[in-house]
């Protein structure tokens, strides 16, 4: 049970029945967080968007590379440094201040190069290059506010 230290285990349901299972979870190292019955579906899907949404992007940053003349073997490895100092730096300051790149610094010319660049090599991820420009332009703006 080692291995389950620490391990997040979101709880929901009665509470006579939480109060007795409770205790066991975190008796074996569980960290819980309650998570509202109403909110579930929103909670599960932060969990796409953390893990599952994080490999997709991270595989089509890999085909973008390839697209761009470099090997794929080595697409991936370009992008184990990224992806980990990133993450690191999103757990350690936050995503808002962890953010750089283009849109972080105000430079729209090179956001609007790169989405035309991404379109024209494939339209289905020059959409998403556009979601995601969005959202992070939001992101960047929640720096500024806060």
């Amino acid at each position: 049970m080692d291995d389950f230290a620490g391990t997040w285990c979101g709880v929901e349901g009665d509470a006579a029945a939480l109060a007795v299972l409770g205790p066991m979870f975190e008796g074996i190292g569980a960290r819980l967080v309650p998570v509202n019955t109403s909110s579930k579906t929103l909670y599960h899907a932060a969990a796409v968007f953390a893990s599952n949404y994080l490999v997709s992007t991270l595989a089509v940053a890999q085909q973008a590379y390839v697209a761009a003349g470099i090997p794929e073997d080595v697409a991936l490895e370009l992008l184990a440094p990224l992806a980990c100092e990133t993450v690191d730096n999103v757990m350690r300051l936050g995503p808002a201040v962890a953010l750089t790149g283009p849109i972080a610094r105000g430079d729209l010319a090179t956001v609007q190069r790169q989405q035309l660049a991404v379109e024209h090599w494939d339209s289905g991820y020059g959409e998403l290059y556009r979601q995601l420009a969005n959202a992070t332009t939001r992101l960047a703006a929640s720096r500024k506010t806060s």
